[in-house]
């Protein structure tokens, strides 16, 4: 396991000469390279288009039953009330 080290230690401390840099913000850019790559296979792929389709169902849907709309969304949330409600 790598050791960070803070920004107030010794070791941190560079010389005016010193060729060591961090690798936090290397690695960081590393990570976030990756994820952008898997973003966009994802936006790539069928289940992407699938999803942007059923999200576009739920719209017209939401539109053309305003009413049962709401109240599925009230009835979730009291589901949800009584399975995550804590007990006093």
């Amino acid at each position: 396991m790598q050791e960070i080290k803070g920004p107030n230690t010794r070791e941190n401390e560079q010389s005016p000469g010193s060729a060591s840099r961090p690798q936090i913000p290397e690695q960081v850019a590393g990570i976030s390279e990756h994820v952008s790559d898997m973003y966009n296979q994802f936006r790539e792929s069928q289940q992407y288009s699938k999803l942007q389709d059923r999200k576009q169902q739920l719209k017209e849907y939401i539109k053309d039953h305003p009413l049962e709309s709401v109240a599925y969304a009230v009835g979730a949330g009291f589901l949800f009330g009584l399975v995550f409600h804590k007990k006093r």
